[in-house]
Parts: C-alpha cells; structure tokens; sequence
C-alpha cells in the first residue's frame, strides 16, 4: 500500500506539473489534474490540503530536478573564471531548454503572487561556492568591477527571457533566437560585456587594498 501511494503521488504531481504550467494556478481546476493522474480528486485533497497546496507541491517537485548551479558548470567557472559569464549562462540556457515546466511555473507563480517564497530559500545556499569564485575573477581583474547580485540577475534574467518571450522578441529583434547561431553569440556577447575589467577599475580596488 505504501509503494501503491508513492505512485498515486507521482501521478497526481506530474499531472499537476504539466497543467499548471500550461494554465496557471488559476486557469487549473482540481478535476482536470484528477482525471489526468487517474484519481478521485478527494485523494489531491488528502495529500495536498488545497489546490495552492499541489501548485507549491508541484513547483517544489519540479525545483528538485533542476539543478540551476550544476557542479560540473561551476567547476568550468572556477577552470576558466575570464569566461565564466558564458559558462553560466550556457548552464543556465540547457536547465530552460531541458526544464520547460520550470520558467513556466516560475513565471505562472510570479503572476499569480503565490505563497511560494519559502520554496526558494533552499536556491540561496548553492550559488555560495560561484559568489567566491566571482569576486576572486573581481580582484584579479578578469571580471568587470560589479556586485555579484548583479551579475548573476543578469545571467538568470536573460537565460529566463530567452525561453519566456522568445516568440515576440524574434519579431521585435528580427533574429533567429531559436538557431544555436544566435544562442552562441548571446553568451559570446556578455562574456565579452562583463570580461576583463578596466584599469581605472582594476587601480581603485588596489588603492581600497592598499
């Protein structure tokens, strides 16, 4: 019986997963995530507690696959740390590509304004290792002179958009933002953006120092 409501679980959760993030919270219903898992909606109830219980349950479920600073990436950065811009967000553009549910949910939770902030204190205790690896590329003067805060929104804010408003900005831009040409380039570009510091920046940090 307990392996039977493992997979009962399973079910409801990747029912849930999958129409949440077509339809949000609130374009959802209970019934239709009941009769794509196979259960009696009364089941989501016991488990869940409420439909908000089973879109946080659903996005927790889906924030457990991801794995957004990849040891394997941070590893690459902290090899090559002048090109750890492109490293990131080459990192960050595979967990979209290989995730869709994930920015979907994340941008249905964001619209909905869902009691959701707890699920996301767990993300703050993986990018200490990158943080340490940034602001030492920072001093030796391979990264321009910014906060950490504001390189890494960059990196997520844009790896985000590029999968959540492709569709209109390939009209507004006029590019190919589906072609692996055009995906290159990006990551190309704000490697270069955030690249070697300049010696005016470099000179104020040895003064700070000195």
């Amino acid at each position: 019986m307990q392996q039977r409501a493992i997979e009962t679980r399973k079910r409801i959760l990747d029912a849930a997963v999958m129409i949440f993030s077509e339809n949000g919270l609130n374009g959802a219903t209970v019934d239709e995530i009941a009769a794509a898992a196979g259960v009696n909606k009364q089941r989501i109830y016991a488990y869940y507690g409420s439909k908000m219980g089973l879109f946080e349950a659903a996005l927790l479920a889906v924030f457990q696959q991801v794995e957004l600073f990849s040891k394997q990436s941070v590893k690459a950065a902290e090899a090559d740390p002048g090109n750890m811009t492109e490293i990131m967000l080459k990192n960050f553009i595979r967990v979209h590509a290989e995730h869709p549910a994930f920015w979907r949910l994340l941008s249905w939770a964001n619209l909905e304004g869902a009691g959701v902030a707890s699920l996301y204190q767990a993300r703050k205790n993986e990018n200490r290792s990158l943080r340490i690896i940034f602001e030492a590329a920072v001093e030796q003067g391979t990264i321009r002179d910014c906060s950490f805060e504001s390189w890494l929104y960059t990196l997520l804010a844009v790896s985000y958009f590029y999968f959540s408003n492709r569709m209109t900005l390939t009209h507004t831009l006029d590019v190919a933002l589906t072609s692996k040409e055009w995906e290159e380039r990006l990551c190309s570009d704000l490697n270069s953006l955030f690249g070697a510091a300049c010696p005016r920046a470099r000179q104020r940090r040895q003064r700070q120092h000195s």
